[in-house]
């Protein structure tokens, strides 16, 4: 692994008359010949009687950190996001959530979310996509094809850069990477 940027965050909270700690690591890395990818993850201890540290909660734990660390939002979004601010797998997910696979009908609330847009703009990216490309994909034009178009198109490139260009601020990344 080749770690390009990381900080972490710490802090002791009271949640249901017991005490917590919370740690918090974000990182800009990358695996291998890969390109370099946002992570932000997290461990909280509980105190147990004996006043011992406890493991509690680990891992991909988002809504803990947000409450705690609120202002980590913008590391939150680009969660597994390429330098680029672009979502993992973003055009065959799109397609997955947008309905056009056999495995999974559509959800908008999902696909909003993997896209970081409002559920209205969401739908408004499946019209553009079935009005430019129609919903009869192929080995030609296929539903990841489409949404990368459509997502060109409707600049959402610039704003997943835009967000990754806010968390590498926040990383202290001061010049652009690349694998």
């Amino acid at each position: 692994m080749k770690l390009i940027a990381a900080k972490s965050w710490a802090k002791v909270f009271v949640e249901n008359n017991q005490k917590h700690r919370i740690e918090v690591t974000a990182e800009l890395h990358s695996l291998g010949d890969q390109a370099p990818y946002f992570s932000i993850t997290g461990e909280v201890d509980r105190q147990a009687k004996n006043n011992r540290w406890m493991p509690f909660l680990s891992g991909c734990i988002h809504e803990e950190i947000l409450q705690q660390f609120p202002q980590l939002k913008p590391l939150v979004d680009v969660h597994l996001s390429d330098e680029n601010g672009v979502p993992m797998h973003a055009y065959e997910n799109a397609a997955y959530w947008a309905g056009y696979t056999k495995y999974q009908q559509r959800d908008i609330s999902k696909l909003a979310k993997h896209l970081r847009v409002a559920e209205w703009f969401a739908k408004d990216l499946i019209g553009y996509l079935e009005h430019h490309y129609g919903t009869d994909f192929d080995a030609v034009t296929t539903p990841a094809m489409a949404w990368a178009g459509t997502c060109e198109d409707n600049e959402m490139l610039e704003m997943w850069a835009s967000q990754a260009k806010l968390a590498k601020s926040m990383l202290n990344v001061v010049e652009e990477v690349s694998a």
